[in-house]
């Protein structure tokens, strides 16, 4: 795809903070599991985290597409640094929904200062199944009291504010779930211990912990017992975010791999000229180029106002299957150099291995395209 002037800066912007101050990095990021406030300040002073909010709320008004460009190229290189450049996107999640004390408390947190609006969503009985929640919000007063425990919250460092579901009754008694905005270090919010884990060296995932969390009554998002509306209607943008995460990840482990194939010799040829291996190459390649340009062409629909439907889905499921098995094949191409550490292959797999659960696992996207067919064709 032909870019744009603005596209063309940004990315060189991106590419000269990566060059000077992530790569001389990279191995410490790879395998200190610390979150980089660094990297969270120094993009916000680039100007990453204005992306795509609104001129007239602070931001740049760049495109989806701008936005996904940059995604991939981060998570080239780290995928931390992919998922902050995400960050200005939240702006627009906030204005999709947000009252205007909401906006004006919680905006300028992630445009001038790149801390995310987290999702704190998944419990510990409650992933997939969002209706299975078991956080409480009770109404008293002025202020809605909110207890529960979030479990595998990621980039909780990176946060200023956070989203939470909470089943709640409304005045005639009905229950429902509804969503609230509450300050990330709001009296009552706490946060457990990160967990060691497989995979995304850095995230800061862990567990957040709501009791007796007094916030005011307009943290509430929208109208009670409609929250499940609120947290669905963004998912369009975010399954493409991730989607783009993959794609990154899956072009990384490739460049590294092609560079160790095309140097390493083996019976007195470089491992680039048996065919075996050249026709694992064109099939990682194919596979990356296909998924790309789906992508691409389902943010351009969004970026016209269209609605992507079902393209959300597709995308972000085969997506994270081709970056897991991409990543898989560069590894085996590079033999025992791909699962040392040092060499920085591995962890292309490992964050290939955890994006397939973001933003719904595999099974639930197979389950909205199936839907989505079967309303189509009635």
């Amino acid at each position: 795809m032909e870019l744009t002037e603005n596209q063309e800066m940004y990315l060189k912007i991106l590419d000269e903070f990566i060059e000077q101050e992530v790569q001389p990095r990279i191995k410490e990021l790879d395998v200190q599991d610390e979150y980089p406030v660094w990297m969270q300040q120094r993009l916000a002073e680039l100007g990453f985290t204005r992306l795509v909010a609104p001129e007239e709320q602070g931001g740049f008004g760049e495109s989806m597409t701008t936005l996904l460009l940059l995604i991939i190229r981060g998570c080239q290189v780290n995928n931390t640094l992919g998922s902050l450049l995400n960050c200005s996107n939240n702006a627009n999640k906030l204005l999709s929904f947000a009252n205007e004390r909401q906006k004006e408390v919680f905006l300028p947190r992630i445009v001038e200062e790149g801390r995310f609006m987290g999702m704190a969503y998944t419990e510990p009985s409650a992933g997939s199944d969002s209706k299975a929640i078991q956080a409480t919000a009770v109404l008293d007063g002025d202020e809605w009291v909110i207890n529960g425990t979030k479990s595998f919250i990621s980039y909780r460092c990176a946060v200023g504010s956070w989203q939470v579901s909470a089943k709640t009754v409304d005045e005639e008694g009905n229950p429902g779930i509804s969503v609230f905005l509450v300050d990330a270090n709001a009296p009552g919010v706490s946060y457990g211990a990160h967990y060691d884990k497989f995979g995304w060296c850095g995230s800061d995932t862990g567990d957040v912990y709501f009791k007796d969390c007094r916030v005011p009554r307009w943290s509430l998002c929208g109208t009670v017992n409609k929250g499940l509306h609120i947290s669905l209607s963004t998912l369009d943008g975010a399954r493409l975010v991730i989607a783009a995460r993959a794609v990154g990840y899956a072009e990384g482990a490739f460049e590294k791999a092609w560079e160790y194939a095309s140097e390493r010799e083996a019976f007195g040829r470089h491992l680039t000229d048996f065919q075996a291996l050249q026709h694992y190459f064109a099939d990682m390649y194919s596979s990356i180029q296909v998924n790309k340009g789906y992508l691409m062409h389902l943010v351009s629909e969004l970026d016209a106002g269209h609605s992507i439907g079902k393209g959300g889905s597709i995308a972000k499921l085969n997506s994270t299957l081709m970056a897991q098995q991409v990543c898989q094949r560069a590894m085996e191409l590079c033999g025992g150099m791909g699962l040392l550490k040092d060499f920085g292959l591995s962890r292309y797999y490992e964050d290939a291995c955890v994006i397939i659960t973001g933003e719904g696992t595999s099974e639930i996207q197979r389950n909205i395209i199936f839907k989505a067919l079967q309303r189509e064709r009635r």
